[in-house]
């Protein structure tokens, strides 16, 4: 009967430390698996957890531009599937010539991978305001879907519906698009206010995208002597003559804040002070001078104007501020000192009520 005893403790004690054994073996597995790999066939796959993610699907890029591409793994290896297009150093891919490529990110069997679009269609972003005048029916249909998918892509970079957003749409035409744009002093505005009889797209564009294409006519709603597209010669019943259809001062903005997803139709620039739909009556306004300047509350973003005109501030730094107008003969960037703004300049609309976000906003580009 003792011996019985005996033998039965002793299964059970056996039992336990088989139990033991296949605990600890399972413990091993995991910890393997999780910190080193999954065993396959008693051998180690070291590539089960490592997951790449690159922080852009696809990027634009002009010829000679580059754009920084951040990946979730440091050791990571890059390369293009085309050098004379693109090329890559530790995620830093620079523009060639026009064409399309994958930039790739390798490590451990593991691959991710950002499609790359480089065009000669735009430049990159600087200021040059003796640019040629852009010409009639200069691009394809293609080309000026193209255009429209970068322009899209800037502004989605940078923040659809924020400050950041509005500075990409106004920076791209003025500093990005390789033409400038003929000053069209309007036929109509969108919004009817007794001053301008309603028209659409003459003298400004009121849609998304550039107005490029005469597919663009399909979204025109009223006219009075156009479609004519941007660069065309149209009957302007200002002046009584036939000029390039181009954007005014309020058509300049209105459209930037159009497409970063700001519909404030178009009223004009103040002409008014009966009118309370003008673009200056947008945001709270400040004396524009050196002090407004220095005391921070002045942002890239924010509109700046005077009695009949109206620009966006698209750059900041340590010694100017850079604005962008249609004024005179064409769209242009203007780089005045701060101690100099209120030489030609009456205000500033401080637009955070606006824009409500800032987005990833840069002071430069």
């Amino acid at each position: 009967m003792a011996k019985r005893k005996k033998r039965r403790k002793l299964k059970r004690w056996v039992k336990v430390f088989l139990l033991l054994i296949i605990i600890g073996g399972v413990f091993l597995v995991w910890k393997n698996k999780s910190s080193e790999g999954t065993l396959i066939d008693g051998v180690k796959d070291f590539t089960s957890g490592i997951k790449l993610e690159l922080d852009h699907d696809k990027i634009y890029l002009a010829i000679d531009e580059e754009k920084q591409v951040n990946i979730n793994e440091k050791d990571a290896i890059w390369s293009s599937d085309d050098d004379k297009v693109a090329l890559v150093e530790e995620g830093l891919i620079k523009g060639i010539s026009a064409g399309k490529t994958h930039i790739n990110a390798e490590l451990k069997g593991k691959k991710a991978s950002v499609e790359v679009i480089v065009t000669d269609l735009i430049t990159k972003p600087k200021i040059d305001n003796d640019k040629e005048y852009l010409p009639c029916k200069r691009y394809s249909d293609e080309e000026a879907k193209l255009l429209d998918d970068i322009l899209a892509y800037r502004i989605k970079e940078e923040g659809l519906n924020t400050r950041a957003g509005a500075v990409a749409a106004a920076r791209f035409l003025s500093l990005e698009f390789p033409y400038r744009l003929k000053y069209f002093l309007e036929n109509g505005r969108l919004i009817t206010n007794g001053v301008r009889t309603l028209a659409d797209g003459e003298g400004r564009y009121y849609h998304k995208g550039l107005y490029l294409s005469e597919d663009k006519y399909k979204s025109i709603s009223a006219s009075s002597y156009g479609p004519k597209i941007w660069g065309c010669e149209m009957y302007n019943a200002i002046t009584g003559l036939k000029i390039a259809n181009g954007l005014d001062c309020s058509g300049y903005v209105s459209w930037a804040l159009l497409n970063a997803g700001f519909d404030v139709g178009d009223g004009g620039a103040g002409i008014n002070d009966s009118i309370d739909n003008d673009l200056d009556d947008l945001g709270k306004k400040v004396t524009a001078n050196k002090e407004a300047i220095a005391s921070g509350n002045v942002k890239v973003g924010d509109l700046i104007g005077r009695y009949g005109h109206i620009g966006i501030i698209i750059g900041m730094d340590d010694t100017y501020i850079y604005i962008a107008e249609a004024l005179d003969d064409d769209l242009h960037v203007l780089t005045v000192k701060p101690e100099d703004i209120a030489k030609n300049w009456s205000y500033i609309e401080l637009m955070d009520d606006v824009y409500k976000e800032d987005g990833n906003l840069s002071n430069m580009w």
